[in-house]
């Protein structure tokens, strides 16, 4: 049994109420007893605490449903494994033996409601407190200068109210039996401890589905926390703050309210393993503290415009607090400009074909508006997408001016489908279904279209290399597949096709030794090398041309052929062995050709009209009057 004392200013409950070890044979919700303080069945309704190892932020508590002499049957969800043979558990101390223990000068009960006269309460010695469904009213007259200490709770001691669902470190946010607990203190004070940094023995300090109220008569409670400190589901109303130094602390689902002293907020010593979640913050001087170089992540959190400020900023360069689909704000809620802050709204796609069926190797992409990738890109299963988080909003240590990071490029693509890329401004999460249709303009598979060479693609440069002979649907089929590709996802959709032409936009394009079939339009440059072809109208940066194409057949295999302007003497093609065919493209609509081999006559064609493809044989004569010698 616990030991309980009190003195004029306070209640010390120190050692257990019972605490023993577990054999074999236990499972998550039934432990079997081994020696220690044997269980018995009017401990139902306490709690049992496993001390899961020797850091304190890994111990579990769970409710008793019932109990004998042999075992202990638990609530909750069970605990998160079935514990070894030679396992340590406490079983708890609630309201009820305290008031057993002490006279009605001291504490006073009515029912479930609890309340200490002029003493606050202390845990020592591995002490174990919790209870259900009561009211509990104390108050401190501790006295002093600077912050006092009240309400110690000592390291290896755990104080609980109230019940978690699902139990701690595992997302749960169910609470019943919750708790109405009543603070008064007399001077500024450090509740439950005055550790200033992480303990791996720190005491569990765990508040569920609790009223807390604190009445500070222009005092200040504040909370540091070594150990684990869990506050879900609950009201927190009136003069508090905190620094939590455990990376298993919890705070989620709760209301902070009517915290209106400038010297205490809330702040984090760690870097919490689940984030912040859900809390609502109203009526307060300011919501959060930032310090030193702590670090933390917000999500789904709820400023109200009554806080006069949102972040007291008390911060070093390395700071950084994320604040994830939670209330936008602007500098002027932060009152000093130190530290980093960063604002981020989720984007959750689920990503289907036209009827709703859930696609697999989807990817999305979100990109800000310096081209900086947010978060990865996330690759579709059976339609499921992870959430991105995209960053809108940076504030960064000693800089007046945040950065704006909004629009955001938001890119959907998988081969065979037709590609969606849009810009959002993202001031509120998304969250929907995105239906993709299929790409009917495409005739690769997409094995195909990877397959296909003599195509470059340089999107860094924007430069298109033609090498082999194409046409614009291999081009667009090639083009599709690349864009599909993880590295070019950054990129948006700049080349379209429309029937037999492609717009490159501002891309420049080089023809190297093949021929293209179909119409180009760029505002870059175009380049013809080694006897490039192109069939069809190029439009670039120096104006619109339709090259048409020019075929001789019928040729001796060692003919000279040479191209010029149409009355002049500038050569704008030419070759000085042709084999049996020869073929160029030209802009010209008209030319002069001249034909010549040895052994056969010299033949000039004046004036050939080459405004549109034309192939044209040739008939050479012989020279009679030709020697060889």
């Amino acid at each position: 049994m616990a030991t309980i004392t009190s003195t004029s200013t306070r209640i010390t409950i120190s050692g257990n109420y019972k605490s023993f070890t577990s054999t074999t044979g236990s499972t998550s919700t039934v432990i079997q007893y081994s020696s220690g303080d044997a269980p018995a069945s009017g401990d139902s309704g306490r709690f049992l605490l496993w001390k899961n190892g020797s850091n304190t932020g890994d111990w579990e508590v769970r409710f008793i449903e019932s109990a004998t002499a042999s075992t202990v049957t638990v609530g909750d969800g069970g605990f998160s494994s079935a514990p070894a043979s030679g396992e340590d558990f406490s079983i708890s101390t609630s309201l009820a033996d305290i008031d057993s223990a002490l006279a009605d000068t001291i504490v006073r009960s009515a029912g479930r409601s609890f309340q200490i006269i002029d003493r606050d309460f202390e845990l020592a010695s591995s002490a174990f407190v919790a209870d259900v469904d009561a009211s509990l009213s104390t108050k401190s007259t501790q006295t002093g200068s600077g912050f006092i200490a009240t309400y110690p709770v000592a390291n290896n001691c755990v104080l609980q109210f109230g019940r978690l669902v699902g139990g701690e470190a595992n997302d749960s946010v169910e609470t019943i039996g919750g708790c109405h607990l009543l603070l008064e203190v007399s001077n500024n004070t450090l509740m439950f401890t005055n550790q200033g940094s992480f303990n791996s023995s720190g005491p569990g300090l765990n508040f569920y589905g609790c009223l807390i109220e604190s009445i500070g008569n222009g005092n200040s409670p504040f909370i540091r926390s070594p150990g684990p400190m869990r506050i879900i589901g609950c009201v927190c109303d009136g003069p508090m703050g905190g620094r939590l130094y455990s990376s298993a602390s919890e705070l989620v689902d709760t209301r902070f309210s009517g915290n209106l002293s400038g010297g205490v907020a809330w702040s984090l010593g760690a870097s919490f393993t689940r984030a912040i979640d859900n809390a609502f913050f109203y009526q307060n001087q300011a919501a959060i503290k930032s310090f030193e170089d702590f670090t933390g992540t917000f999500s789904n959190t709820r400023f109200a415009d009554s806080n006069t400020y949102i972040i007291e900023a008390q911060a070093n360069t390395n700071l950084l607090f994320n604040f994830i689909d939670c209330t936008t704000f602007d500098v002027s809620k932060i009152n000093n400009n130190t530290g980093n802050y960063e604002q981020l709204k989720s984007i959750n796609y689920t990503v289907t074909d036209s009827n709703g069926t859930g696609l697999t190797g989807v990817k999305v992409a979100v990109y800000d508006n310096t081209n900086t990738i947010q978060d990865a890109i996330r690759i579709s299963s059976s339609g499921n997408v992870s959430s991105i988080n995209a960053r809108f909003f940076r504030k960064s240590h000693n800089v007046s001016t945040p950065t704006n990071y909004a629009p955001f490029d938001i890119r959907i693509r998988k081969y065979g489908y037709q590609y969606q890329g849009f810009q959002s401004s993202v001031s509120e999460p998304i969250k929907q279904e995105f239906r993709l249709p299929v790409n009917n303009d495409l005739v690769s598979t997409e094995a195909q279209a990877s397959a296909i060479t003599g195509i470059s693609l340089n999107f860094a440069t924007e430069t298109l290399t033609l090498t082999s002979d194409t046409d614009t649907q291999e081009l667009y089929d090639y083009y599709q597949y690349q864009l599909a590709q993880t590295a070019n996802m950054q990129y948006g959709k700049d080349l379209v096709r429309t029937g037999n032409s492609f717009d490159l936009g501002s891309w420049d394009i080089v023809l190297d030794g093949c021929t293209y079939t179909g119409d180009i339009t760029t505002t870059g440059s175009s380049s013809f090398l080694n006897s490039a072809i192109l069939i069809g109208t190029i439009t670039d940066s120096v104006g619109s041309t339709t090259r048409t194409e020019l075929n001789l057949t019928g040729l001796q295999s060692n003919t000279e052929i040479r191209i010029y302007t149409a009355g002049t003497t500038t050569e704008i093609a030419g070759v000085e062995n042709s084999g049996t065919s020869f073929t160029t493209t030209l802009v010209q609509s008209s030319v002069d050709i001249v034909i010549h081999a040895l052994g056969y006559e010299y033949q000039k064609l004046n004036s050939v009209d080459t405004s549109q493809n034309l192939s044209l044989p040739i008939t050479q004569r012989i020279d009679r009057n030709y020697r060889n010698e």
